[in-house]
């Protein structure tokens, strides 16, 4: 009987309404959404720090790549014992260098020392876009700007590894366009096979690749270009204007 009356005055477990069920749904689903959005911030951070990294590197090995075939094609020379001077088309070019042997030739050496490697003044350089073949497809791909020297400029048949030396120096650019100006006939010309070198070269290099059936003057993509005067030209930089463009004249 005792045991009865303290049941019956027991009070029962007091449920949650429905008011605070909806405000602790809306509670919950305010902070997820709160954290959604914080993570979609982060995640924009990041991929607009990505952007801005990729811009740079673009830019600089961009201005890299510039600057490296703006020096070699303004030490390029006539070289006589070979009859050469620049040898090239739309897609790369080779020519002569000129340039200091390195600092090894001047090293003081020991008479027990092997003697140093003799150093030639003169090389051939070349610039061109490297091709490969995608291994699963049998696609033709384009890998980048290739670098290429050749040291012994004498040897018959230079082979690669061995008297060439190849350097992939722009992996991101797949597009690279050249002309040559000659100063004779006054135009522009998609290829330069000779003894001499002409008075200025036209680089244009891109990200992309160039479309099929697309000539390059038609690349539709961003581009980044510059002219090029070479001193060993056939004549001084006193001599015809060079034409960049329709209605446009440099000197």
């Amino acid at each position: 009987m005792i045991v009865m009356q303290a049941m019956a005055r027991r009070t029962p477990g007091r449920a949650f309404t429905l008011v605070e069920v909806i405000l602790a749904v809306s509670l919950t689903m305010g902070l997820v959404m709160a954290a959604l959005a914080f993570y979609q911030q982060i995640i924009s951070t990041r991929q607009a720090f990505a952007d801005r990294l990729g811009t740079v590197e673009v830019t600089a090995t961009r201005r890299a790549v510039m600057e490296r075939m703006t020096g070699e094609l303004r030490s390029a020379i006539v070289y006589p014992f070979l009859q050469m001077g620049l040898t090239g088309d739309s897609e790369g070019m080779r020519f002569m260098v000129a340039s200091l042997p390195g600092q090894d030739v001047w090293a003081d050496e020991d008479i027990s020392d092997l003697p140093s490697v003799p150093q030639h003044d003169v090389r051939i350089v070349g610039y061109r876009l490297r091709h490969s073949e995608d291994p699963n497809t049998g696609d033709e791909i384009i890998e980048g700007i290739e670098r290429t020297e050749q040291t012994v400029i004498t040897a018959e048949i230079a082979e690669e590894d061995i008297d060439i030396a190849a350097t992939l120096i722009a992996p991101s650019f797949q597009f690279l366009s050249l002309r040559y100006w000659d100063n004779q006939s006054g135009d522009w010309l998609e290829t330069w096979d000779g003894g001499d070198v002409p008075l200025a070269v036209e680089i244009v290099i891109g990200i992309e690749p160039l479309p099929e059936n697309t000539e390059p003057a038609e690349y539709p993509f961003e581009t980044f270009r510059r002219v090029v005067y070479v001193p060993a030209g056939k004549t001084s930089f006193g001599g015809a204007a060079i034409m960049r463009s329709p209605g446009e004249a440099v000197r």
